[in-house]
């Protein structure tokens, strides 16, 4: 199997090929930048973030915390870690997590909940508690191919609901496109446009894209009579003490036209780095998380619902697109989240060497390592000509850089 190094070089040697074929208009000595970053040499992690910060856009910050919660190293450039910028799909952990509070809420398994309770989730008009196992007939009332997919075959990609009919990781437009304050008759528009373009066979097929978020997103809004935005202000926002006004998901992440972002949730997101750490931080600690003070919020999930989020949802599903498996990685996915690991055919043998991971094409990179009783958060907002999207990935930049500091962190710690 390749290393990280060796799928990154790949793909700078690719960009480097096809970049040559036109002239690209950078800032001053970037590429040179870009270059002594990627395959440069640094001993801490001081130096090593230096170098890296050098090639971004904005700016970038990095936190490094141990098992409690507590942090013990952070480094910042200019973007520092209570700027709420877009995350990309270091969206769909939140939305992970949010649709896990949805379940433990309902379940009286968590505590903050609002008024997202049995009460208000137990829909009779849909007969039924939303969990993992409830499908889109029980909840949207779906009929044909689609009917018996469930919710965590969505979260977790493998709902067969692929972008269009095609291969790739595209979406269906009707996802970003949604006018703000969108009517329930226009979001179930939209995820219906997803089912009856879809081809791929649920439960069989791994897709990495942003339709089966949307329908998930749907289904917990339909379960419990709620719109997303509340569900998440609820369960989020409030107990962790987030910025209410910043914390927003919009279906256009690049700006423009202000849109919907209820069905976005596999990108649509900004955050700051410092409040999804305590987000995080329930992953990390089998269900407390943190609130934006410091104080431990207990309860915010249940252990189970950890475990689900964490663990190999394949299944068995084929992989169809995985941005990744191009280079020969076939890295599992959880709900919301890459398991990423040296042996990924044998379960018990990719959980001894395990981070868990929701990158960003922007380079945003939160990981977990339950091995070691740690956790990390790489925030930046690549999107432009310096990061050198002409060149390579935002998110190979972040990859690399992670692979390099991981070994630092671990003689740190002492794992």
């Amino acid at each position: 199997m390749k290393s990280i190094q060796t799928v990154i070089f790949l793909s700078v040697v690719s960009s480097l090929i096809v970049n040559c074929q036109k002239p690209v208009a950078t800032d001053k000595d970037t590429q040179s930048l870009l270059v002594s970053g990627i395959f440069g040499s640094c001993f801490s992690l001081d130096t090593c973030f230096d170098q890296y910060a050098k090639t971004t856009d904005e700016g970038a910050s990095f936190q490094v915390f141990d098992g409690s919660g507590n942090r013990f190293y952070a480094r910042q450039s200019i973007l520092d870690f209570n700027t709420y910028k877009p995350i990309a799909s270091g969206s769909k952990w939140v939305t992970a997590i949010t649709a896990m509070r949805v379940i433990d809420c309902n379940a009286g398994n968590a505590t903050n909940c609002g008024t997202v309770t049995a009460a208000s989730c137990n829909n009779g008009a849909i007969g039924g508690a939303i969990s993992l196992s409830r499908t889109t007939a029980q909840v949207l009332g779906w009929t044909g191919t689609y009917a018996n997919v469930t919710l965590r075959q969505l979260l977790s990609f493998t709902s067969g609901l692929n972008a269009g009919g095609g291969n790739g990781s595209g979406q269906a437009s009707c996802i970003s496109t949604l006018p703000a304050g969108a009517s329930s008759t226009q979001k179930d528009s939209c995820v219906d446009v997803i089912r009856d373009q879809s081809t791929g066979t649920p439960g069989a097929l791994y897709q990495y894209n942003s339709n089966h978020m949307a329908v998930a997103q749907r289904m917990l809004e339909v379960s419990c009579n709620k719109t997303w935005d509340t569900m998440f202000t609820q369960l989020i926002v409030t107990p962790l003490g987030w910025d209410a006004s910043q914390a927003v998901w919009r279906g256009n992440s690049r700006g423009g036209i202000d849109t919907d972002g209820s069905l976005s949730g596999a990108y649509g997101l900004s955050i700051s780095p410092a409040h999804y750490a305590g987000m995080l931080n329930a992953l990390l600690t089998n269900g407390t998380a943190k609130n934006s003070s410091g104080t431990n919020v207990n309860t915010f999930l249940s252990a189970t619902s950890v475990t689900e989020i964490l663990a190999d949802q394949y299944n068995g599903a084929k992989i169809g697109y995985s941005q990744f498996s191009a280079f020969g990685y076939r890295w599992q996915y959880g709900l919301g989240n890459w398991r990423f690991c040296t042996i990924t055919d044998i379960p018990a043998e990719c959980d001894k060497d395990l981070i868990s991971h929701s990158i960003g094409i922007n380079g945003f990179y939160p990981w977990i390592d339950k091995n070691r009783n740690y956790m990390a958060i790489l925030a930046v907002n690549n999107t432009g000509r310096k990061n050198g999207l002409s060149l390579l990935p935002a998110s190979s930049t972040s990859l690399f850089f992670a692979e390099t500091v991981r070994p630092l962190i671990h003689l740190q710690i002492g794992k």
